[in-house]
């Protein structure tokens, strides 16, 4: 691992005191809830980075949902956020976003979808470990949260959201913990089309 990269460790639980600074958001942060989805690494920068992937309920008028990073900083005794980025974000309208977290239990045609578009991709190892939520657009894009993980020596895993169409074979691959990006909302832009054999900056890996 680089210096200041992130070694990614996803798991259900969190470290504790990382679990006890999230715990304490509610009362840090006014105006939203969040709720708890995946731990997904640390990293070694001023103390140590821990990244959650949470749920985040926003109060308002019409209550919307989004899907955040959040970054914690441990320093010593503290441990506080620093950040909190939007990877997905929900929408209302035609066509919107539609956040609905399953660890467990993923709906079949969503795994269904993954399945038929991630045969013959080599290269990287993509492990979905949740479900985030679908988009009704040509076709339904089913999102995902995943580890991918180039198959080369030595190769470093990135924590990714992946977001599949089996009606128009189409991946997309974004690393969460990367440099800043926009939260997906609409016009998503595909990084690989299965069909042509296109890519666009997507991590290692190939339909041969």
């Amino acid at each position: 691992m680089s210096l200041g990269g992130w070694n990614i460790n996803v798991s259900d639980k969190m470290p504790q005191k990382v679990a006890t600074a999230f715990g304490n958001l509610h009362d840090q942060l006014l105006g939203a809830k969040y709720t708890f989805i995946a731990y997904l690494g640390s990293q070694s920068v001023n103390g140590v980075n821990h990244a959650v992937l949470a749920e985040q309920l926003v109060i308002s008028g019409e209550d919307t949902k989004n899907v955040v990073v959040i970054i914690f900083n441990e320093r010593g005794m503290d441990c506080n956020v620093v950040n909190i980025e939007r990877v997905v974000e929900s929408g209302g309208e035609l066509g919107g976003i539609q956040i609905d977290v399953k660890t467990q239990d993923i709906p079949d045609e969503a795994q269904q979808a993954f399945d038929s578009v991630i045969e013959g991709f080599v290269g990287s190892k993509v492990e979905p470990f949740v479900y985030l939520g679908s988009q009704v657009t040509k076709g339904t894009n089913y999102i995902f949260a995943a580890t991918v993980t180039p198959v080369v020596p030595d190769a470093e895993s990135k924590v990714s959201l992946v977001v599949v169409n089996s009606m128009t074979c189409e991946l997309a691959i974004s690393d969460m913990l990367g440099t800043k990006h926009e939260a997906m909302a609409l016009g998503y832009a595909f990084t690989w089309l299965k069909r042509q054999n296109t890519s666009l900056g997507a991590p290692l890996g190939e339909w041969p």
